[in-house]
């Protein structure tokens, strides 16, 4: 097994390239960021236009502090194209909307409310007329798409939870059982005229991600095999090993609507998803990822005929990762939106196979993008660090993007820190990026430091906007007079399937070195306190930032949000079985050693550093006792610690009330931890220290 030795702190100059952002700044204001705006930052999701582009429809997130509400609160809002007047709420202030889709002429919207106990699907008029409801139970809608004519709703739906409450025969208690035989996601016709019922179209297998066809005789859908078991195919293996499997297949199919006839389109050992119908109908396009299809696998744009035949694979993406948005009017490109560095862009691809054409001008990341079914209107949520999000639409005949709503107009006002792109060398010549953002207030000297790891491991650090909500109040710390850098390291997305897949059986390996090479660019060009380095990090960001401390001495305090530390454990109770074993190449029983040489805990006796553990305790993803496990030992060690354990949370903590103890927890201990100039750490202050404060013990090298 690899030996990792435990750095501390180079006195060595590494080259740190800093790069603007090429990024249009903000309207700089000087009001200072608290938590309390941050929560009030508005959040933009599922953007949808009408046919034509001339309607769109979005859901606006936020939370409500002056009603007392304890909740984040989403509503939808519609825009017209051309209007003067800014988008409109549409659904109900007290309710959670979610999932809005307007009818092809835009004069209607559907969506659903979720209540505490059941779903309800509205359909609403947009120029007169109360809404209707259209159905209400225990069901879970995961799709829905309008026929081109209007008249019906084509729901990918599951009436029954996959895990059900089973009572034997004669016993009167209610067991949840694991492999029950319920749950099956059908795909249904409902018809909007009069009080129509949902007809089954397919329902002996499972679907979602529905597509008409445009003359609305066909439907195009992702379904997965029949014999997929509960928890995840069976044996997968590492890509290039024996008995490959793929962690998520599904394939796509299409069904008539009159006979319910269903085709099979494409179902290979990979995973196809994401249909949609050429502007004639005569094809159909979905995205096909290597096998196994996992989120770091490559993914190819792949057009077949929509009668069935053999599939053609389009040219490749930079990021080899599109998400697909849909044909062009004319037929000839298809449009995706592509993670590119700490930005996404959208590019059109020739249907005919030449190279991929750039197509967002914008210096801006494109947070969400969608594409009318005319091909020639597009929807965008723009955004950046200095640059609140907000819904841009244009046309397709060129870039010119216009903003149709203003939910967050008043971040205008606010004083942000500037972000600028640097890039520095790894140990072994590789360029790795990040994000590195200056205090909003500089004082004198260097700034101390508080690195912000990000989860997946294939997500990426973003240009997103600094004050938006999120567990780490970095506009605060900014304001506070905290440098951040938030670094992308070995198996980050946005850099190409081989950076993404660089970390597979390395977890702790080369993506540590960049995080540490990172720094010491950073301490080099003076851009960074040596003395005054914290760090932080949430799921995967969290494993790192634990193993980090385990490895250097550095950091003077750590926060791990639902951080794994112990990869044996986690590999058979996390809710996604394949993760670890796509990841290290076996199952735990078959690479324990691995799993556990690559483990924080293994490594707990080396801490010193004031670690805080922030964990849901409801969490499937990353359970509750990954924080249990290191906290115990670090407790049971001396280490200062303390854990925060968040009722009714998985893996998202997404009530407000929560999510400020989440930020106010992380500023009180880096300011604690790692002060700003003028004080100095110290280890008193809420009374509830769960360990004594780490001897100092020898030095690591």
């Amino acid at each position: 097994m690899r030996a990792f030795p435990r750095l501390r702190l180079r006195a060595v100059a590494v080259a740190l390239c800093v790069v603007a952002a090429c990024v249009r700044p903000g309207l700089a204001g000087d009001r200072p960021f608290t938590v309390e705006d941050m929560l009030r930052v508005a959040m933009i999701d599922e953007v949808r236009l009408s046919a034509d582009g001339r309607r769109l429809a979005f859901t606006v997130a936020r939370t409500d502090l002056d009603s007392g509400a304890d909740e984040l609160r989403a509503r939808i809002l519609v825009a017209e194209a051309g209007a003067k007047s800014p988008a409109r709420a549409v659904s109900p202030e007290k309710e959670p909307c979610e999932k809005p889709r307007l009818s092809p002429d835009g004069t209607r919207l559907a969506y659903l409310v979720q209540g505490d106990e059941e779903t309800e699907l509205v359909l609403a008029r947009l120029d007169a007329g109360p809404p209707r409801r259209l159905l209400r139970g225990r069901f879970d809608i995961l799709d829905m798409a309008f026929a081109p004519d209007g008249k019906a709703l084509a729901l990918a739906m599951a009436t029954q939870p996959k895990t059900v409450d089973v009572r034997a025969d004669g016993c009167d208690a209610e067991v949840e059982v694991l492999d029950a035989d319920a749950g099956q996601t059908g795909l249904y016709l409902l018809p909007l005229a009069g009080h129509g019922t949902p007809r089954g179209l397919v329902t002996d297998r499972d679907g979602g991600g529905v597509a008409f066809s445009p003359d609305g005789r066909r439907i195009a859908f992702e379904t997965v095999p029949r014999d997929t078991p509960p928890r995840g195919r069976r044996g997968a293996a590492l890509p290039g090993g024996s008995g490959e499997k793929d962690a998520v297949q599904s394939d796509i199919a299409v069904v008539d609507v009159a006979t319910g006839k269903t085709l099979s389109l494409a179902a290979t050992d990979a995973s196809e998803t994401s249909p949609v119908f050429s502007p004639d109908g005569s094809l159909v396009a979905y995205l096909a990822t290597q096998s196994p299809g996992f989120y770091f696998s490559a993914v190819r744009v792949m057009v077949v005929p929509a009668t069935g035949g053999a599939p053609r694979a389009l040219a490749a993406t930079p990021n080899a990762r599109p998400e697909l948005l849909g044909f062009s009017g004319d037929g000839k490109r298809i449009y995706v939106r592509e993670a590119k560095g700490t930005g996404a862009v959208i590019l059109a691809l020739p249907v005919n196979g030449d190279a991929p054409e750039a197509f967002s001008d914008t210096p801006h990341m494109v947070a969400q993008a969608a594409l009318a079914a005319s091909g020639r209107a597009m929807a965008l949520v723009l955004v950046d660090s200095a640059l609140a999000p907000e819904v841009y639409l244009t046309g397709t005949d060129r870039f010119d993007p216009k903003a149709v709503s203003a939910v967050n107009k008043e971040c205008d006002a606010f004083r942000l820190g500037r972000t600028e792109v640097v890039r520095w060398q790894a140990p072994d010549g590789e360029t790795i990026e990040g994000l590195y953002t200056h205090p909003a207030k500089p004082g004198q000297g260097l700034p101390p430091l508080l690195v912000e790891l990000h989860g997946g491991p294939a997500v990426a650090a973003e240009r997103q906007y600094l004050g938006a909500l999120n567990y780490y109040p970095l506009a605060v710390f900014g304001e506070r007079g905290y440098a951040l850098f938030q670094p992308n390291v070995r198996g980050s997305d946005g850099y190409g399937p081989q950076f993404r897949r660089a970390n597979l059986g390395d977890w702790g390996g080369k993506d540590f070195a960049d995080l540490q090479s990172g720094l010491d660019a950073l301490i080099a060009r003076g851009l960074a306190d040596p003395e005054r380095l914290g760090v932080m990090g949430w799921s995967y960001g969290g494993y790192l930032a634990a193993w980090a401390i385990g490895h250097t001495d550095r950091f003077k305090a750590a926060s791990i949000g639902a951080g794994i530390t112990n990869l044996v454990s986690q590999s058979g109770s996390m809710d996604l079985p394949d993760f670890i074993p796509l990841y290290f190449g076996g199952e735990a029983y078959e690479r324990f050693d691995l799993l556990f040489d690559r483990s924080p805990l293994k490594y707990a006796a080396a801490i010193r550093t004031p670690t805080l553990f922030q964990h849901g305790v409801a969490d499937e993803r990353v359970p509750f006792t990954q924080s249990l496990e290191l906290y115990t030992a670090l407790s049971r060690l001396g280490v200062y610690t303390r854990l925060a354990a968040y009722p009714r949370s998985g893996h998202d903590v997404t009530e407000p009330a929560l999510i400020r103890d989440l930020m106010t927890r992380n500023l009180d201990w880096f300011g604690r931890f790692v002060p700003v100039a003028g004080n100095s750490p110290r280890l008193a202050g809420d009374g509830a220290a769960s360990g004594r404060a780490a001897a100092p013990g020898k030095p690591r090298s």
